[in-house]
């Protein structure tokens, strides 16, 4: 393991220089001696350096959404055909884009250092109580982000190595290792791993705010970005819910129960059983239903790339028919089962998510009619010589305020969302019904009727009178039991969470298949009139074992007893 066995010398080099380029702006602090002449214990005694292993961890979080894993899925292609190679069948454990385990490992070393090192930093001379809280509160994020960065260790790399019959994680490293420890280190079980990513979101949740939204310096919303309590409860109840998917053991009760009640109790902490705020702008950061979020940038980059070409995009990502096809209507029913779908006008009566989530032809988006049929702005040999390869574009995450017009270029705030309500709440929804059912409120409240929160905020409703409210199909469904309940759940979480880096996971936590046709549709206009067909674009293909992600393969000829996960 290359980040682990790096040598003494070496680690105080790389130490000193995270610690100086990180915090080099507060050089109104700085002893009058030159940074090189002080010794590590200088450096970590003093907060405005020894924050600096934080600030690191912090720096190496991705900044954007898994939008790529999506391509790997049937919910979309990229635009440029054989540009898949990874689900085409050209994945290999030497080429494996997936994880980045060097990262992951590199923030974790300077995490330990800083919960060993730094638990006694001056924040503070004038004020003994703030001085404490904040060394309690850093604490508590080292503690979380650790816990972060385990859990992209176990999502990537669990899985089976060869005649494993029990799921292994990654090896579990709690404190800074050195030259002569030893540093080939078996894989932990996946329980283990999971035991040790919660034990150490216990430790945050103990120590963090539960929220920002206090009104002093350290607990205010220009705090947000860090780590809190809420989203430690959060995180916590993703990773039982992954722990209790067949793709990593049996599927007991007691682990549906255990990830029901981790969900439950969050839930609660973020106010209880409330509604979702409404669809709007994705990079609204006044939404609170995002729980953990990138702190705000100014930026057009995903215009740039998922808007049509007639918008001045460079329409890098083409949603599915398949996915098209898991909207509902508006009363709540899938097309073959709603009076309202009518195969001549596909989209019109399509809950209010899927105008949200993508772009399609007769879309009217900001002033421009999107056209994405033959001959039109946004088909193949319109705008764009590429143009969409399934008849529709990405219009979720990006931001309606966001001009590309030359001469009118605009930008707006840009973030990801790392933890939010709205999964939080399907995950309470999955967990609870295998746990206890649909209709079940042995927690407080049911599955059911959490995911009433999830479908009025799509705009669903098959009442037709005036008022009163009616979701005659999820009723239906929770009539015929978990097994029917849960496709439903599946289908809800596929849409709600699309294009933020789920579907990939998903697919393989719950052992579906794994090979997909992509479909998509060619629209044909004869005066005004469009009919549509429905093609193969894209298929891919995915043997057995790529379930399971390979471990790095470098790391497999330097660490012998990293076993590889079996078929890589």
């Amino acid at each position: 393991m290359q980040v682990l066995m790096t040598k003494n010398n070496n680690m105080k080099r790389l130490l000193l220089f995270i610690i100086t380029s990180a915090l080099l702006v507060s050089c109104e602090y700085l002893d009058p001696r030159p940074i090189q002449d002080l010794t590590t214990d200088e450096l970590l005694s003093n907060a405005q350096y020894g924050e600096g292993l934080l600030t690191a961890a912090y720096r190496n979080l991705s900044t954007s959404y898994d939008v790529n894993s999506d391509l790997y899925t049937d919910n979309a292609v990229p635009a440029t055909p054989g540009g898949n190679r990874l689900a085409l069948g050209n994945w290999t454990v030497q080429n494996n884009p997936i994880g980045a385990w060097d990262t992951w490992y590199a923030s974790i070393r300077y995490l330990n250092t800083y919960l060993r090192d730094c638990k006694n930093l001056l924040f503070s001379v004038a004020d003994p109580v703030l001085n404490e809280t904040l060394q309690k509160n850093r604490r508590g994020e080292a503690f979380y982000l650790r816990a972060w960065y385990q859990w992209q260790l176990l999502q990537t790399y669990g899985g089976y190595p060869e005649g494993a019959t029990e799921a292994m994680g990654y090896p579990i490293v709690t404190r800074v290792l050195e030259t002569d420890d030893n540093l080939d280190l078996p894989r932990n079980t996946y329980t283990e791993c999971v035991d040790q990513i919660t034990a150490d979101l216990d430790s945050a949740i103990a120590l963090l705010p539960l929220k920002y939204n206090g009104t002093l310096s350290w607990n205010n919303l220009t705090n947000r970005g860090r780590a809190e309590g809420l989203a430690a409860m959060a995180l916590k109840a993703r990773v039982y819910l992954f722990a209790a998917s067949p793709a990593y053991g049996p599927s007991t009760p007691e682990l549906w129960q255990r990830a029901a009640k981790a969900a439950y109790d969050a839930i609660v902490a973020t106010g209880g059983n409330l509604s979702l705020v409404a669809y709007g702008n994705f990079n609204t950061g006044s939404n609170f239903d995002y729980i953990w979020i990138q702190p705000n940038t100014t930026s057009n980059a995903r215009e740039y790339a998922y808007y049509p070409p007639s918008k001045y995009g460079r329409g890098e990502v083409n949603p599915s028919q398949n996915l098209v096809d898991e909207f509902p209507l508006k009363d709540g029913y899938p097309p073959a089962l709603s009076p309202l779908y009518n195969a001549a006008t596909p989209y019109a009566n399509l809950d209010g998510r899927f105008t949200r989530f993508l772009f399609f032809n007769g879309d009217v988006y900001n002033g421009t009619t999107i056209e994405t049929f033959t001959g039109g702005k946004d088909a193949p040999e319109g705008l764009s010589l590429q143009g969409t390869r399934t008849g529709y574009y990405l219009k979720k995450l990006t931001s309606a305020n966001v001009r590309l017009t030359p001469g009118d270029i605009t930008t707006d705030n840009n973030f990801t969302v790392y933890l939010g309500k709205t999964e939080l709440y399907l995950n309470f929804i999955e967990a609870a019904n295998e746990a206890y059912g649909p209709s079940d409120a042995v927690l407080g409240f049911s599955a059911y009727t959490i995911m009433t929160r999830i479908r009025r905020r799509a705009g669903i409703d098959s009442n037709t009178a005036t008022s009163g409210y009616q979701d005659a199909y999820l009723d239906s469904q929770v009539a015929l039991g978990k097994d029917a309940f849960r496709t439903l759940v599946h289908n809800q979480r596929r849409l709600e969470l699309s294009f933020e880096g789920f579907r990939f996971w998903d697919i393989r936590r719950l052992n579906l298949p794994l090979d997909h046709s992509v479909k998509g549709v060619r629209i044909t206009n004869n005066e005004g009139v469009f009919s549509y067909e429905y093609t193969d674009v894209e298929n891919h293909t995915f043997a057995d074992y790529m379930r399971y992600i390979p471990v790095p393969y470098n790391q497999t000829l330097v660490m012998r007893n990293l076993k590889q996960n079996a078929g890589w």
